[in-house]
């Protein structure tokens, strides 16, 4: 897997292109049925050009690679439902599929397939697709030696209570900065990894423990939740999250960096909401940066509340620059309108404000901010 496509241009292949420079793949191109012809990617996401084409012809977009990325599963997955419909997506995903497998090309998927009628299909067509995770094997070794199970559900649970008091009784030299968000789709992934890429420029030891499902692109620890319960379940999930934060450790990172899945903000899906706050808890950030929005003060309050509750009180809100309205469609806000939400945010809340591009500025407060932590004080 050197060259590779990207399918289709959505919010994960946007972050791919992003931050490509990490990559220990090359893009060739993106198709995408929906997206106008001959567009520069890079230029749609950054407005900078990277020569890497947006291309609705599968021939013309599969052309010297070697390697077919789907970050979409062929179902209307992530509800973008009136789309699908629109250009039979969930039929154009298999012809390229088909295609791409006619050609000798390997078919990789970053989504764990689970709809039934998509297996089936791929199991008449004899079609393989390689759902690649991020090299783990070693941490759930370690997540097994150091929290073994019981046979039975009481045993289960009533083991977790230990479990978790050994968990917070260890000590952890790493620091861990935990990114979370009043709404979703409004730049966590982007803030984690210009921090990474910005700490690692300076030459600072850092993981990013990435909860999106492309963790295997960038060689970091993965944490897609799809991906764990296809293999483990889902209680064992805050001992993975431990696993990795001690993986960081041993391989001399001084920083691991977070994004939560999602919003913080509490959901009517229970399991949803026990998931968001395990993950908070274990990962336990010493460092919090809320992403808000433009329009939502009551849910910015709120989830500070909760980051109270559970963990800390944010260090610093960002804004993002622009909001996903739509499939493909972003409302984009002036300089004008992002500085005076700032100084509104400001003034209103007592607290640190910077702009979501902002990542040295960010990483420099964070370093102000361990620095001013007394050492042995666990904040």
């Amino acid at each position: 897997m050197k060259r590779v496509v990207l399918y289709p241009f959505n919010k994960i292949t946007q972050g791919l292109l992003r931050f490509r420079d990490l990559l220990d793949v090359e893009i060739v191109s993106v198709i995408d049925f929906v997206q106008e012809d001959g567009q520069d990617a890079g230029e749609q996401v950054d407005g900078k050009r990277a020569g890497i084409l947006i291309h609705r012809s599968m021939e013309e977009g599969l052309i010297g690679a070697d390697t077919l990325i789907l970050n979409d599963p062929g179902t209307t997955f992530g509800g973008n439902k009136g789309i699908f419909a629109e250009h039979d997506l969930a039929g154009l995903w298999r012809e390229l599929v088909m295609y791409a497998s006619d050609r000798g090309l390997r078919v990789v998927s970053v989504h764990e397939i689970y709809d039934r009628d998509t297996l089936s299909w791929m199991a008449e067509q004899q079609i393989k697709i390689d759902v690649v995770h991020s090299p783990r094997e070693h941490l759930i070794q370690e997540m097994d030696e150091r929290y073994s199970t019981c046979e039975t559900d009481i045993e289960r649970y009533l083991e977790q209570f230990e479990k978790e008091a050994l968990m917070f009784s260890r000590p952890r030299t790493i620091k861990r900065v935990g990114i979370f968000a009043t709404r979703g789709c409004i730049g966590k992934f982007t803030v984690q990894m210009n921090l990474y890429r910005k700490f690692r420029a300076w030459g600072i030891p850092a993981t990013a423990f990435i909860t999106e499902p492309t963790g295997f692109l960038f060689r970091q620890p993965e944490g897609d939740i799809f991906k764990f319960l296809a293999h483990r379940p889902l209680q064992q999930y805050p001992y993975y999250i431990d696993s990795v934060i001690h993986q960081a450790e041993r391989s001399g990172s001084e920083w691991i960096i977070m994004a939560g899945q999602s919003s913080i903000l509490p959901t009517m899906n229970i399991a949803f909401n026990s998931l968001r706050y395990a993950m908070l808890r274990a990962f336990d950030p010493e460092f919090v940066l809320l992403i808000a929005g433009y329009d939502d003060d009551l849910h910015i309050q709120d989830a500070i509340d909760i980051l109270r509750i559970y963990s800390r009180r944010p260090l610093a809100l960002l804004l993002p620059d622009k909001m996903e309205t739509s499939y493909g469609q972003y409302e984009i806000y002036p300089h004008e309108q992002r500085t005076a939400r700032k100084l509104e945010l400001e003034q209103k809340f007592q607290i640190h404000v910077l702009f979501i591009e902002q990542a040295e500025e960010t990483m420099n407060l964070l370093l102000d901010a361990a620095n001013a932590v007394p050492a042995g004080s666990g904040m």
